[in-house]
């Protein structure tokens, strides 16, 4: 299917006139779940920190995945703290802002997470905590940099195009944003356990995101390699800053691990409607292997 749009607005659409909803129908079951129902390990998904993609429900159809993976999951808006983290054994932070979504168009001096709670994360990882959390293409980038320098990863200012490696499927002024990563272009690593899955069937071959912001990460395993096509370009007002490796990144921090991605659009199962135009966009969108590369995350990290 072919799409027309002025812009790829996925992760500020409604600043654009541009409504997300949750794609339906969007088939959250699991075939063989890794745990038996509600026996699995603790998810907290974090709301305490203007995640918009879980204040405006977007969330619903990774938190039905992972029930239905046995997970026992948890949507929460403390604030980050030794104690409380103590009682997850994972954390997912879709992006987080230190206002409310689409109310500003540029971050400047406004704090998304306060240095105590940074702290807390940053040992609640060391001793063992699996966290996912999610960058995104500017203004999203600026307010969550802190988060992620803390565990040695730096992002990039902007938004990431590749004017060689992105899904020509896609009519539409921003399409070189629409980025593909699959074993035939070579930038989608095939030997970490999360590309690989942990039986038949598991293997993820095609991965395309959604524009987003870009990652590099001394001692993560790269998954979503950038190409040297790959740029950062102006989005939202931000000035370009800042080079990049990667779209996804995991590794090993301490006793516990980290998944961090430069997109979150993938992790959803959504529509963006642009005028009469609609645009669909994460797990449900087939030809792509979201669902299962979310699925393969959560084992990778609860493992």
């Amino acid at each position: 299917m072919k799409y027309a749009l002025l812009t790829l607005c996925i992760a500020f659409a409604s600043t654009l006139n541009g409504q997300m909803l949750n794609d339906s129908p969007f088939d959250a079951r699991v075939a063989h779940p890794k745990y038996a129902k509600g026996k699995g390990p603790t998810i907290l998904f974090d709301k305490g920190h203007l995640n918009f993609i879980v204040d405006l429900g977007l969330a619903k159809p990774l938190v039905d995945v992972a029930t239905a993976d046995g997970y026992q999951v948890k949507i929460d808006s403390m604030k980050f703290t030794k104690a409380y983290l103590a009682n997850y054994k994972m954390l997912v932070i879709f992006p987080a802002m230190p206002f409310v979504f689409g109310s500003k168009a540029q971050v400047t001096d406004e704090v998304t997470f306060t240095p105590d709670e940074l702290t807390a994360l940053h040992d609640w990882v060391s001793q063992g905590g699996s966290l996912l959390m999610f960058d995104e293409h500017a203004p999203i980038d600026k307010s969550v940099t802190p988060l992620f320098n803390k565990f040695g990863i730096q992002l990039s200012i902007g938004i990431v195009s590749d004017s060689l490696n992105y899904e020509t499927q896609y009519e539409m002024a921003s399409k070189e944003t629409l980025l593909s990563f699959t074993r035939s272009n070579g930038l989608l690593n095939t030997e970490h356990p999360i590309t690989q899955g942990e039986k038949a069937g598991e293997q993820i071959n095609n991965i395309m995101t959604y524009g987003g912001g870009g990652l590099t990460g001394k001692g993560y395993t790269n998954l979503f390699k950038l190409s040297p096509s790959a740029t950062i370009k102006k989005y939202y007002g931000s000035a370009p800053s800042g080079t990049a490796e990667s779209q996804a990144l995991a590794g090993k921090f301490g006793k516990g691990k980290i998944v961090a991605l430069g997109d979150c659009n993938g992790f959803t199962a959504m529509y963006v409607m642009m005028k009469s135009t609609k645009f669909s966009a994460g797990m449900q969108v087939a030809g792509y292997d979201w669902k299962q590369f979310a699925l393969n995350t959560l084992h990778w990290l609860s493992k």
